[in-house]
């Protein structure tokens, strides 16, 4: 199943490319991606603070929350306790779906811009 949404993933990537390279005009993929950028950090950004807010709190509950726990806090997601796992997990993949969606924007953007030239 993950294979075929791989492939799935990559044949619409490569049609996006084309239809961003060839049929659309160069400012309305400049808009595009302007807009995937900032909705990316609108709501990557928002549910990324929301994450970690509830990592926090869920393992100072438990009494398990190392110093400069911020830096890598993915590497916490085993500890978390199973009673919180699903909210704290949540936030965690809406905040990285937020990132990838402010990545695919840049993208967009590199290509309206290569497009310019």
């Amino acid at each position: 199943m993950l294979e075929s949404l791989v492939v799935l993933c990559v044949f619409v990537a490569m049609a996006g490319w084309v239809l961003a390279t060839r049929a659309l005009a160069v400012e309305t993929v400049l808009v595009v991606g302007l807009w995937l950028v900032v909705g990316g950090l609108a709501f990557g950004v928002p549910t990324g603070l929301v994450y970690h807010l509830v990592l926090r709190r869920s393992l100072l509950r438990r009494g398990d929350l190392p110093a400069r726990w911020w830096l890598r806090p993915t590497q916490l997601n085993e500890r978390i306790p199973e009673a919180d796992r699903r909210l704290v997990l949540g936030f965690c993949y809406a905040g990285a779906a937020g990132f990838l969606v402010t990545l695919l924007g840049c993208v967009v953007v590199g290509i309206g811009a290569w497009r310019s030239f």
